[in-house]
């Protein structure tokens, strides 16, 4: 077969349709991608979660201040420098706790007018 530029033309012209089918789903392929990256569904993603907590600082000026942080629900208040960290406090784990006695108001209120007569 001779191979004459005419011919060379309608091979190229032969394939630029399947070129312009393949350009045209990848296309709309990035597209649908792109969407679904932009979309909720797209930040499906397990997030850790955080073990560590910056509640709130107060700062005491040249490159100190200190913070209050929680560690895995354990709250602790660090002191912070330029050069170190120091844990100021640390509240002791909470056990259990009783629950407070009822208030008899009236009972107090009578010792109350009892006083003053």
């Amino acid at each position: 077969m001779d191979f004459t530029p005419a011919s060379k033309t309608n091979l190229v012209a032969m394939r630029r349709p399947d070129r312009a089918l393949f350009d045209a789903f990848f296309g709309a392929f990035r597209k649908i991608l792109s969407a679904i990256r932009r979309s909720p569904l797209g930040k499906v993603a397990v997030r850790r979660e955080r073990r560590l907590r910056l509640c709130e600082t107060v700062s005491l000026g040249d490159r100190r201040m200190v913070a209050l942080i929680q560690l895995d629900d354990q709250p602790m208040v660090v002191g912070v420098t330029g050069h170190s960290i120091t844990l100021l406090a640390q509240p002791p784990a909470a056990g259990p706790q009783r629950a407070a006695e009822p208030v008899d108001f009236d009972e107090i209120l009578s010792k109350r007018s009892g006083d003053a007569t």
